[in-house]
């Protein structure tokens, strides 16, 4: 993520061959088919989904990491162990304008029913946000809008759940807690429901440490031992 040289900067402007970006593509389609079950490659395969309309020659080089990733971690094997009747718990967590291009922010979380991971997410948000804190806000809407979606099904299916969001983030958690805007005027009105929720009582919002929340591995790249450190939290 370091600044683009100029050398990188012309090889950046290089755009690949019919052939190459087929197989761009077809590469990243696979990755993102396999995404589906794997939380770890979640990020590495939306960032390279971002570029399949068209693929730079620097591009190929994320797929090839990708790539290597999975030759040495073909598989991940999700224990479901019997367990009573369990909360969702949905975990959140958010990369501040991460992508050096369009400095958008990176949404990514994850809802587990005790310790059964439910689902995983990882996305660009679609709007430049101004701060960490309105980014963090944002992941918490996109999370607990994942989670009650969840909840709406179980009760479809005769199961009730609790629903309870957990963030690492002080400022956003503050902002969900409050009443309306306060100073923080630039934010979107349409994302305060998430106040009225809270008070409601529809869910409950919780901090957790930022080295303990299993969604960083979905906002950004990170060292093999914290993937497997995180992925074993899943």
């Amino acid at each position: 993520k370091g600044k683009i040289e100029k050398e990188e900067e012309e090889e950046e402007a290089e755009v690949l061959t019919e052939q190459e970006t087929s197989v761009y593509r077809s590469g990243a389609a696979r990755a993102n088919y396999l995404s589906i079950d794997r939380a770890d490659i979640a990020f590495a395969t939306k960032e390279l989904c971002r570029r399949m309309a068209c693929p730079t020659r620097q591009d190929l080089e994320p797929l090839a990491r990708v790539a290597r990733y999975l030759k040495g971690a073909p598989g991940v094997v999700y224990r479901f162990a019997w367990q009573q009747e369990e909360d969702l718990r949905a975990f959140v967590d958010t990369d501040f304008a991460g992508c050096l291009a369009t400095r958008r922010s990176t949404s990514g979380g994850c809802a587990k029913r005790g310790a059964h991971l439910i689902k995983h997410w990882s996305t660009t948000q679609k709007a430049v946000t101004l701060s960490s804190g309105e980014a963090e806000l944002c992941g918490i809407v996109k999370g607990t809008a994942e989670a009650l979606g969840i909840q709406s099904l179980g009760r479809d299916l005769g199961i009730e759940m609790r629903i309870s969001i957990h963030t690492d983030s002080s400022a956003a958690a503050g902002i969900c807690r409050r009443s309306g805007i306060g100073r923080v005027r630039h934010l979107a009105v349409g994302q305060l429901w998430v106040q009225e929720g809270l008070r409601r009582g529809d869910f409950r919002l919780f901090k957790v440490a930022g080295a303990d929340n299993p969604a960083d591995l979905l906002t950004r790249h990170l060292a093999r031992e914290v993937i497997d450190r995180h992925l074993e939290a899943l």
